[in-house]
């Protein structure tokens, strides 16, 4: 897909009916699943991170779908509620050194299904799309475990009370 820029099977498969079977097989095949996949993510940057400094960086993108509401084929709400896609939350290993790119760690991705009547405030975290930027990290932790140093970084939406109060009661403090 990165090669090719396409995300067209028929493209991807260079225009071979073998090609297209072949991804067609793989993708109806009932152990593909988004959990299975996303299982995969961290092995490399596992086997990558030992002994560096990782910057470990985590955001969200909305994959919008062109579509209408009656033909959404499962789709959930996005943005401001006028497009049709699925959400990814995604955490990237970089060498810090070098900048360059070792692999994703960990990650999520899903779809809304409609809107939450109930007030953010009277909900728990459990119950909010913000505890991505904890279960992400969370997840991330075995993966980046050989890293000589890991620096998490997120945009001002990972900026939560309950990540920083997290990771404080994780810390043994010293005076």
């Amino acid at each position: 897909m990165v090669a090719r820029t396409s995300i067209c099977l028929r493209r991807l498969a260079g225009g071979r009916r073998s090609g297209i079977v072949g991804f067609s097989r793989f993708l109806a095949n009932p152990r593909v699943t988004v959990e299975a996949l996303l299982d995969g993510w961290g092995a490399e940057l596992s086997q990558g991170c030992a002994g560096r400094h990782i910057l470990a960086i985590q955001d969200t993108s909305e994959i919008n779908f062109t579509t209408t509401r009656e033909r959404s084929r499962g789709l959930g709400e996005i943005g401001k509620g006028s497009g049709r896609g699925v959400l990814l939350h995604a955490m990237l290993g970089l060498d810090a050194e070098t900048g360059g790119i070792l692999g994703l760690a960990a990650g999520r991705v899903w779809t809304r299904d409609g809107r939450v009547t109930v007030p953010h405030r009277h909900r728990p975290l459990s119950e909010k799309e913000s505890q991505r930027w904890l279960s992400t990290a969370e997840a991330a932790k075995t993966v980046l475990r050989e890293a000589q140093m890991v620096t998490e970084i997120s945009d001002r939406e990972g900026d939560i009370y309950e990540k920083w109060a997290r990771d404080c009661r994780s810390r043994a403090f010293t005076s």
